[in-house]
């Protein structure tokens, strides 16, 4: 096995000090909810909320004349990524990379190294023993097994790699089944290749590599195998096939009809929902479950469970549909339901499959009231109206959200009790007019969900009071002004521009790894919000995230000389 690890450490310095998941959790509940630092005007109070992108967000007009992106980073496959990969290129079962994690921004460390090494020779024990299953052929009974080796290493390692391999790349691999082969057998041959090749920053990461003829400064397209690899993982969340890769060594890529031909082939195969599914899981922090509790009777690891998936499906089954909306998805009061489910929330039904369940009468309109949520952006004993604000400011609208001044000590909130509302109490809480200047923009957002209590659960009243979920937004959006209730306010965020536009922004830092928008991206998004603001079609966001400017595009950094 030193073999493997010398093999590791002569690659692997670069993959240590950066890397990210293209598909990551953003955080846990606790600290979503938090305001993150950001810079003062120096007064005595920071501005209670800045602009984000949104059509309605006071900005300068932008200067689109010439091409803009940002630098391409290294960015270490997820756990879903990983997994996708590693069963597309070899016939194993299970989950490979389970505990790897899908945080963005997740770093290599020796103990994340060490789990990434035992992994592949799991992997690579685990393929030996089914050979036939993905190799391209298995040694004759007589003669010499090197070919068969020799073109397992060649064809398997361009697959990893995801890119034709150099001489060195080839001379490296084939060392490693060489020395298998004469320290024991061909099954130790390939056995040992795999165990490096599952290894190599080339399979564990996206790379891009700068070209020798540029110049920091430049902004230049991606290579046409790091285009491919890039589509293939927002698309597919998952490597490149044949077929992709053949249109990569073509040019076809190049191409802007040949491009939207590949892509709209990719969005209709089942992989599709692979995608999907990992960027509503980080949009709706989906990762968080894990530790939701409730201070609520019947409130157990089985309804948390079910409130996950469902929240996921109600999400993600809208894509069956030949033209899936935004505003489908933010409208309607039908919701993934099972016995646990129908049974905790008091809906008539049976059976343990997910069906899609109506919840009339409730004050629901789309997912941002789903049970579920509602459910995670409140407390353990009350809703949390702050939360739920912050989130539809942030999430759902592209807010900044500046912290309290330093050294501030954050009034603590009345305690609950009988004939005092939450509300009533949040409004005990901003008399203080430090307090004010931010949560008299962050709580009506989160008063419009008053109606849902720290279960999901539908009321009207709170703690013997009646719901007022009435409420003014003041953010500088064109949902701003009065609402009567909850779903008047819920009305303006399905019909609203600059909901399309924060979502095509959070969509686009899913598709390129980031945590928040560069700069770069400013031109992009407008681009792309131009289209999905009159459509609001899922399907056709992903094509134009794919073609736009900042994911195909990087601004190089030079290299040197």
């Amino acid at each position: 096995m030193w073999r493997f690890c010398f093999f590791l450490s002569a690659v692997l310095p670069i993959s240590v000090a950066c890397g990210s998941s293209q598909n990551g959790d953003p955080s846990n509940p606790v600290q979503a909810l938090e305001p993150k630092p950001a810079p003062t005007d120096g007064a005595a109070n920071p501005t209670p909320v800045a602009p984000g992108s949104g059509a309605g967000a006071a900005a300068p007009p932008l200067d689109c004349s010439a091409p803009r992106a940002a630098p391409a980073r290294m960015r270490l496959l997820s756990e879903s990524q990983y997994n996708n990969a590693v069963l597309d290129l070899l016939a194993v079962g299970g989950n490979p990379g389970a505990g790897f994690g899908a945080q963005v921004f997740a770093a290599l460390d020796d103990t994340r190294v060490e789990e990434r090494a035992n992994a592949a020779a799991a992997i690579a024990a685990q393929a030996v023993a089914n050979l036939p299953a993905w190799a391209p052929c298995t040694p004759a009974p007589t003669g010499a097994a090197s070919d068969c080796g020799r073109r397992i290493v060649q064809e398997i390692s361009a697959k990893a790699y995801r890119r034709p391999l150099s001489d060195s790349d080839l001379g490296e691999l084939q060392a490693l089944f060489d020395a298998g082969l004469a320290e024991k057998d061909f099954a130790t041959g390939v056995e040992w290749f795999l165990t490096g090749l599952l290894q190599s920053p080339d399979f564990l990461y996206e790379l891009v590599r700068p070209a020798a003829d540029e110049l920091p400064g430049d902004v230049r397209p991606l290579s046409t195998y790091e285009y491919a690899n890039r589509i293939a993982f927002l698309v597919w969340d998952g490597p490149p096939d044949t077929e992709l890769t053949a249109a990569a060594a073509s040019g076809e890529l190049e191409d802007a009809s040949l491009l939207q031909a590949q892509l709209s082939r990719m969005i209709q195969d089942p992989k599709f929902s692979r995608s999907i599914s990992q960027f509503y899981s980080r949009w709706l922090n989906l990762h968080a479950f894990g530790e939701l509790a409730r201070d609520d009777e019947g409130f157990n690891q089985q309804v948390v469970t079910s409130l996950a998936t469902s929240l996921l499906l109600s999400a993600t089954e809208l894509y069956s549909s030949e033209h899936p909306n935004l505003s489908s998805l933010l409208s309607g009061d039908s919701y993934y339901m099972n016995d646990v489910l129908r049974q905790f929330y008091g809906v008539p039904g049976s059976g343990t499959e997910f069906t899609p369940t109506a919840l009339p009468g409730q004050s629901r309109r789309g997912i941002l009231t789903h049970p579920a949520l509602m459910a995670l952006l409140a407390r353990p004993a009350e809703s949390f109206p702050i939360g739920r604000g912050l989130f539809v400011l942030r999430t759902v609208l592209c807010k900044k959200v500046p912290p309290p001044p330093p050294g501030f000590v954050i009034p603590q909130l009345p305690a609950v009790q009988g004939g005092v509302s939450t509300r009533q109490r949040l409004d005990m809480h901003v008399a203080n007019p430090v307090c004010n200047s931010c949560h008299g923009s962050i709580d009506p957002a989160g008063f419009a969900f008053e109606d849902f209590d720290e279960v999901g659960r539908f009321r009207t009243v709170d703690q013997g009071v009646p719901i007022d979920s009435s409420g003014t937004l003041t953010v500088q959006s064109d949902v701003d002004g009065s609402f009567a209730t909850g779903d008047d306010f819920l009305t303006k965020l399905a019909s609203s521009a600059d909901v399309k536009s924060c979502f095509v922004e959070k969509y686009l830092d899913f598709a390129l790894s980031r945590e928040e928008t560069d700069p770069s991206d400013a031109c992009s998004i407008q681009r792309i919000s131009e289209s999905f603001v009159a459509s609001g079609d899922l399907a056709e966001l992903v094509v134009s995230i794919a073609m736009s400017d900042a994911f195909r595009l990087r601004l190089a950094e030079g290299i040197d000389q």
